[in-house]
């Protein structure tokens, strides 16, 4: 993969807080033109623990892919050595890892179908998977130690930039014009409304057949449609249920598409790994 220079930052770079302290900090940037047509935000996460234990971090992640640099105390993150270039895949089940006692991740989150639109390939391989980045990307040699050389996460994010826009540069026609992501990205900004709640209405919308969203969202998701549609539900029943609402689990499952109280408490379950009464009791 070519890291030689991520392995051994250089000197000066920030990885983490330093000892002592106790942080878990988060950000998020706005992406310049062009590369906003693939890519939907820049994020970072800084943590430190006073706790020398390792400790589960999950989160109900949103249908997207990612670009992230990554460093990590002990030297491993997700099964592979780090400070590295990855791409995460889109997450099906709740996404977790067991985080060291300190790290920090910075990354490009790719709009839905954004990284196949960027490669002019599908994605469906790197659904639930996390990869080197050499594996999907080009000439990220040194791109990590690029990244965690800088001090603030502006810079993070320019060094990024510059490498996915030297790579957009070439499609961008392409990916302007390419009618399925149109689509897609169409398709998910309607999902996104909690309205949605049927795949028939959304493929309507957009004057396709369902069977052709299938088949664009599997190229350039890596996931079904009625998937995505799903998740989006999903994540606003635990909204509703972390700002303290769902009194009545079976108003909340019709409002968002559910046949029935089991419906909603089967699929919450089967991703968030506890029912939906559990998980508004205080059961994580």
């Amino acid at each position: 993969m070519g890291l030689e220079d991520a392995r051994h930052p250089p000197e000066g770079a920030v990885l983490w807080p330093a000892a002592g302290t106790r942080v878990f900090t988060t950000r998020r940037l706005e992406l310049p033109a062009p590369l906003d047509e693939v890519g939907a935000y820049f994020w970072s996460v800084t943590w430190r623990r006073e706790e020398r234990s390792p400790f589960r971090q999950e989160v109900l992640s949103h249908p997207l892919t990612h670009l992230t640099v990554e460093a990590a105390e002990g030297g491993v993150l997700h099964g592979l050595a780090v400070p590295a270039a990855l791409v995460h895949g889109l997450v099906t089940r709740v996404f977790s890892v067991d985080l060291p006692v300190a790290g920090r991740v910075a990354g490009v989150a790719f709009r839905p179908g954004g990284l196949a639109a960027l490669l002019g390939r599908g994605v469906h391989d790197l659904t639930d998977a996390v990869v080197p980045a050499g594996e999907v990307l080009p000439g990220v040699t040194g791109l990590a130690g690029s990244v965690l050389a800088e001090e603030d996460d502006a810079a993070r994010r320019d060094v990024l930039a510059v490498h996915l826009e030297g790579l957009l540069a070439p499609r961008l026609r392409e990916v302007r014009e390419d009618p399925g992501y149109r689509t897609v990205r169409e398709a998910v900004r309607l999902m996104r409304v909690r309205e949605h709640v049927a795949l028939g209405p959304v493929a309507q919308r957009l004057h396709v057949s369902g069977r052709t969203l299938q088949r664009l969202f599997t190229h350039y998701v890596g996931a079904s449609p009625l998937w995505v549609l799903r998740r989006h539900r999903l994540q606003d029943a635990v909204a509703a249920l972390d700002a303290g609402g769902g009194e009545d689990l079976a108003e909340l499952a019709a409002s968002l598409g559910f046949a029935d109280h089991a419906h909603l408490t089967r699929a919450f379950t089967a991703v968030v790994g506890v029912p939906p009464s559990r998980y508004r009791a205080g059961e994580r």
